[in-house]
């Protein structure tokens, strides 16, 4: 069951990492002026304290500037990648966890929607790199370089 469980939290956090980037790219639009977006609304949904799905952040990103057909497309595999993987890939997999073979193959379809959520994050996320260090000075290989350091 650990690797299982193991690609399932992994999952997890590439998840969150995904939203969370939606998000913040949408608040550093905001505070660029794009029409519609309040930058005083999009914290409070980076602050959890305005509540929205990954697939209503999609739909107002999409709303307030034109994405390429290429970042289109990778969004909906995304969206549809992360609710199976929050929503059902467990629940609906409880047959396959008893024998290992079937569980080893359910990891591998846990690893190919991981794939789909990571490819949908890294197309975002130079334009969330880009616009957070033109904004807030935040440099993101510093950054990578502290966390390197830390769980080193």
């Amino acid at each position: 069951m650990q690797p299982l469980l193991f690609e399932a939290g992994a999952a997890l956090m590439d998840c969150q990492g995904f939203e969370f980037g939606i998000a913040l790219l949408l608040f550093h639009l905001a505070r660029l002026g794009t029409v519609g977006l309040d930058s005083k609304k999009v914290q409070l949904i980076l602050d959890n304290q305005d509540k929205k799905t990954a697939g209503q952040l999609i739909k107002l990103l999409k709303a307030h500037v034109v994405v390429s057909e290429g970042i289109e497309t990778a969004l909906g595999d995304g969206l549809s990648a992360r609710n199976t993987l929050i929503h059902r890939v467990l629940i609906d997999n409880a047959e396959r966890l008893p024998q290992a073979e079937s569980r080893a193959a359910l990891v591998q379809e846990v690893r190919a929607l991981r794939t789909q959520v990571q490819r949908a994050d890294k197309l975002l996320r130079p334009f969330i790199v880009t616009f957070g260090a033109a904004l807030d000075g935040v440099q993101q290989q510093e950054i990578e370089r502290e966390a390197k350091q830390v769980f080193s």
